[in-house]
């Protein structure tokens, strides 16, 4: 009987390490397969210096966002940095606007019109028109803003 215990005692430890284990390799996260996306965002054939591209997924899934590099260039994350946007098609919003840190809030220059771009492309993907489709591997996606 002592052997039987012995038994016992050892085996609910591993059966609980054992389905911890498990749980954390096979389904511990809700996170969709991402894949990377760079590209370049120009205005009127130049690049846009500044602002903030969001990929938002037409299915289920998180938003992906990166920030505009000085040479228009920019890399999209969804969970960690530079991880790209979940598989799939999305919708594309653009942000661009002055940087106005510097200037007094009641200066009649910081209170002017701050978008650098059409609105259209800020409000949301609807308005904006910019479409775009993740697939797996690298991703090269590139938006040529107009008027």
């Amino acid at each position: 009987m002592n052997a039987s215990y012995s038994f016992k005692q050892f085996t609910l430890p591993a059966l609980c390490l054992l389905m911890l284990t498990q749980a954390g390799c096979f389904g511990g996260s809700d996170q969709l397969e991402t894949a990377e996306v760079h590209g370049k965002v120009t205005y009127k054939g130049e690049p846009l210096e500044m602002g903030t591209v969001t990929f938002i997924p037409e299915g289920p899934g998180k938003s992906a966002a990166g920030e505009i590099q000085k040479d228009g260039t920019y890399t999209l994350t969804t969970y960690t940095k530079g991880d790209g946007a979940t598989i799939g098609k999305h919708g594309v919003m653009v942000i661009s606007e002055r940087d106005t840190s510097n200037l007094p809030a009641e200066s009649a220059e910081a209170n002017v019109d701050l978008s650098l771009i059409p609105e259209k492309y800020s409000m949301s993907p609807k308005t904006s028109g910019l479409t775009a489709e993740v697939k797996e591997g690298d991703n090269e996606i590139n938006f040529d803003l107009e008027e």
